[in-house]
């Protein structure tokens, strides 16, 4: 009787949906992993009225928490997608969240809003005037669990794709981003990029930090620097000068 209850307790801890970023051995010996991951659809050009964007708060970033939605046997191979619009208060905190393109699975989409709007948080948004903003994203939930890939490239040579590209007139250096004895920034920022929308005529029309400092006067003077750089415009093959964006980084000296 004994046996039977501890052969039922094993089963039932078999059945149990792994836990999420951690990985384990199959019965072929192949390791594998369950886990979550986030694509936010953002907009290919620089917003000209904001400095920085809404952002992920990295070092308060644990949504690989709890259990996978669903069971994961050896056999099971899942990459499955939500789409979701997340409401963001200035705070950074996630408000509501609303599913846009469900995956067909109850359980994936019953998981999706609850977990996120309980570990995500993010750095708010900050405009040109230093207020700092909320806003919604539409984010891409994707859930996979599955044996772990090595996936290489192809061999051969692709031809690279036509991409105009502006040229800064002077260099972009640490200097010009405010980087330097003195700056007044912790010790742990170590450095900065983002994209500079450069026009037709080569100003800078706007500017947002991918990494921004989270100190908001030095991102904003940061990116009014930024703006009156002068660039070479990104040209067509036919000399046709274009809009067109620049992306930067750049290390902050120690």
């Amino acid at each position: 009787m004994i046996a039977l209850a501890l052969t039922a307790a094993a089963l039932a801890q078999a059945a149990l949906p792994p836990k999420l970023g951690e990985p384990w051995i199959g019965a072929d010996r192949n390791q594998r992993e369950a886990s979550i991951g986030l694509q936010i659809d953002r907009s290919t050009e620089p917003d000209p009225e904001l400095v920085r964007g809404l952002e992920i708060n990295w070092d308060d970033f644990p949504y690989q928490q709890g259990r996978f939605p669903v069971p994961v046997t050896d056999a099971d191979d899942y990459n499955v997608a939500v789409g979701i619009m997340l409401d963001v208060a200035a705070t950074g905190v996630p408000q509501s969240c609303r599913i846009v393109t469900p995956s067909r699975t109850a359980a994936f989409d019953a998981h999706a809003c609850p977990h996120l709007i309980r570990y995500l948080r993010f750095y708010p948004a900050l405009n040109r005037s230093g207020t700092r903003l909320g806003g919604t994203l539409a984010i891409r939930v994707r859930y996979t669990a599955g044996r772990i890939r090595m996936e290489t490239a192809a061999g051969g040579v692709v031809p690279m794709a036509w991409r105009p590209t502006p040229k800064p007139l002077t260099p972009i250096t640490a200097a010009t981003v405010g980087f330097g004895p003195g700056d007044g920034l912790p010790a742990s920022v170590g450095g900065t990029s983002g994209s500079l929308k450069v026009e037709a005529d080569g100003s800078v029309s706007g500017c947002m930090l991918a990494a921004p400092t989270q100190v908001d006067a030095f991102d904003i003077k940061m990116c009014e620097r930024l703006r009156a750089v002068k660039f070479e415009p990104a040209r067509e093959r036919d000399g046709r000068a274009v809009p067109s964006r620049y992306r930067f980084g750049m290390a902050r000296p120690r």
